[in-house]
């Protein structure tokens, strides 16, 4: 039941996120992995964190990061699922 609930809620975040079209913007997605960009100067990296957690999670899997860029305010998350 508990996995159904977070199924559910990282459906959700990924819609709220798709329909605003707010940060983090996806720049690659596949079934094991997700990369993210966000103004860093405006978007807390936590929130990055949690959108690539909700991708993980509708595979049943967690999100861990590979790697951090930045160049200016722009940052890029890479993200794997494990």
């Amino acid at each position: 039941m508990l996995t159904i609930s977070l199924r559910g809620a990282g459906i959700v975040v990924l819609l709220t996120l798709g329909a605003c079209n707010r940060p983090p913007w996806v720049v690659d997605r596949t079934p094991d992995a997700i990369t993210l960009r966000w103004y860093a100067d405006e978007t807390d990296s936590a929130v990055a964190d949690a959108a690539a957690q909700a991708h993980c999670q509708s595979s049943n899997k967690t999100a861990e990061l590979v790697s951090y860029g930045q160049n200016g305010s722009v940052q890029i998350g890479n993200y794997r699922c494990r």
